[in-house]
């Protein structure tokens, strides 16, 4: 599909002129495989700017999460036309084919992580992402978490010091509660494009250590995977790295409940945690263990989604992970991965 100069997008959604109506960003939907699918239709049914014009199934999903919209198209093609964003929520598997045509079609994309099953594969389609006039990357949803920014900006002031410890654990019980039962269940299978319950939750955490302090270099230094009967790929798993001098240790997987999220970041100076979803941030300093305690609004998956429209609005909030990082975190899981398998 060649691209039309034409129908390049340029600032859609933005504020028009007292009289005139106000441009709205026409959204297209490419897959419904992907479990976030329900959070970027909550995001677009109430943003006032946005319109779901499109949606196409993909496959192998059988259809039945599409949601209702004027126009269901049997082509992505098809669905991209007249489209001024897409979401591509299929199986990682499609990410190509449909990346290749969102960026032929001049179509800014959120494309549902991980761009590729291997550090190879994410190598072969991160130059789809850096050559695109048009802005395309990934919905890593924690860069967005206010909770997670505020330990952002405690890093880069130095104000806990030199970091000496940390742990990150982000874990549900999706394969308990049968989340992988239905139209979902592709994620379990790697001819798909499913990766394993570790890879699948704990790559928003490796991508999160190397935004919080890009100047850290992190290095897998062990794993363990656990594996369930029944299953192809493993279930969750521990990783221990090193973010510069700082020993960390990973917990991510699908078996845990209630599951949730946290972050322990331990310094020399203070230590900062970030739990209860992400709505709770401590900070504890000095002998005497004087506490500051704020609460935040909640990590959410959609997230993403509305701060790639707002980019694309030019009223940019977050920093997209770029072709580098996505790399980057790819090479990371591969090592994870081999860690984990190699002899003791």
């Amino acid at each position: 599909m060649p691209a039309d100069p034409s129908r390049q997008p340029s600032a859609p959604g933005r504020t028009a002129p007292a009289g005139r109506l106000m441009k709205k960003t026409r959204i297209a939907i490419l897959g419904t495989g992907h479990v976030h699918l329900r959070d970027h239709l909550a995001v677009i049914a109430r943003d006032p700017e946005a319109e779901l014009v499109a949606v196409h199934d993909g496959a192998p999903v059988t259809g039945a999460s599409r949601p209702s919209v004027a126009r269901p198209s049997p082509s992505a093609e098809q669905a991209l036309e007249g489209a001024d964003a897409a979401v591509i929520a299929s199986t990682t598997a499609e990410h190509r084919r449909l990346l290749e045509l969102t960026t032929a079609a001049g179509v800014p994309a959120l494309v549902e992580k991980p761009l590729g099953t291997t550090a190879r594969a994410a190598a072969r389609l991160a130059p789809l992402l850096a050559t695109t006039t048009v802005p395309s990357t990934t919905a890593m949803f924690l860069r967005c978490a206010p909770a997670l920014r505020r330990v952002r900006t405690l890093l880069t002031q130095g104000a806990l010091g030199p970091v000496a410890h940390v742990h990150a654990r982000f874990t549900h019980p999706g394969l308990l509660d049968g989340v992988f039962a239905g139209d979902a269940a592709w994620m379990l299978t790697p001819e798909h494009g499913g990766t394993g319950g570790f890879a699948d939750l704990g790559i928003h955490l490796i991508d999160l250590l190397s935004w919080l302090a890009p100047r850290q270099r992190l290095q897998v230094r062990g794993a363990e995977l656990t594996r369930r009967h029944g299953c192809r790929l493993d279930v969750g798993g521990l990783a221990l790295l090193t973010w510069g001098d700082a020993p960390v240790s990973l917990h991510a997987g699908w078996t845990s409940r209630p599951g949730g999220f946290l972050l322990r970041v331990e310094g020399e100076q203070a230590t900062v945690e970030v739990g209860a979803q992400g709505t709770e941030l401590s900070v504890v300093t000095g002998r005497a263990v004087r506490g500051h305690h704020e609460r935040h609004p909640p990590i959410r998956a959609g997230a993403a989604l509305e701060a790639f429209l707002d980019s694309l609005r030019a009223r940019s909030r977050w920093d997209p992970p770029t072709p580098a990082d996505i790399e980057n975190t790819a090479v990371l899981l591969d090592a994870v991965h081999r860690a984990a398998v190699a002899p003791r």
